[in-house]
Order: C-alpha cells, then structure tokens, then sequence
C-alpha cells in the first residue's frame, strides 16, 4: 500500500488507521478526519502519509490558517507525480530490466532526482550527460 492515513495522539500511538494505493481513497479518508467536529481542539493529529514521506499533518488544535491546520487547504497537498500509481511501471519503448548494483549514496541521490523513483532518477542523470 502506498498511502498511509491515521490519527495520532501525543505520546506516538496511532489509531484508526486506513492503508490503501488509492490517492483518491487517502484523500476522502484525510478529509473525513478534517470533518470530525469531536476532534476539535483536541491534541490529536492525523497524517498522511505517501510511502515513508508526510505530505501532510493536520492538528486539531492549531489555528486556522497556520500550516499545521489542513482546514480548506486539501487542495494544496503536494500529492506525488503519477498520482499514487502503484505496481508494474508502464514498459519504455526501447526498453529492458537490468540490475545495476549501486553505493548508498548514488541510490539516494537517484531516489531524489526520480522522485522516490530509482529508475527513474538514474535516467535523469544519464539524459543530462
């Protein structure tokens, strides 16, 4: 599952938590939380996540208006290119699998440039070459 939503209480502990590969899933999921009155003021928070990376953290006991109230800003999530697309990535015309065996910090740097995407950011580099 890619997207991860949950409520969270100050000591850590997680609840009512919702695992799904559907972007448009984790966002009503998101915006279901936003919408519970009961959670108003409360210190209590809920996250969502798009694989290990936050794209967003709502607490229901921050001011509108301030970055950690999501509030009428669903809108402005910073979503990731592809939407979420999860599984087999499409076949590349020309193209074919290898295994490359790279240092830790190439795979890092190729992550970064492809967006989490390995692959991806390895064919960043080469077409700036």
């Amino acid at each position: 599952m890619s997207y991860r939503v949950y409520l969270q209480i100050p000591n850590g502990s997680a609840f009512e938590r919702t695992e799904t590969g559907s972007r448009t899933l984790a966002q009503s999921v998101f915006q279901s939380f936003l919408d519970r009155d009961e959670l108003d003021r409360k210190e209590i928070s809920v996250h969502l996540m798009y694989q290990r990376t936050t794209l967003a953290v709502h607490r229901f006991d921050a001011e509108k208006g301030t970055p950690n109230n999501w509030q009428g800003r669903v809108d402005k999530i910073p979503w990731p290119e592809g939407h979420g697309q999860v599984g087999r990535p499409t076949e590349l015309e020309g193209g074919s699998r290898r295994n490359v065996y790279l240092d830790a910090a190439s795979i890092a740097r190729a992550k970064k440039l492809g967006k989490g995407n390995i692959s991806e950011g390895i064919r960043i580099a080469l077409s700036r070459l």
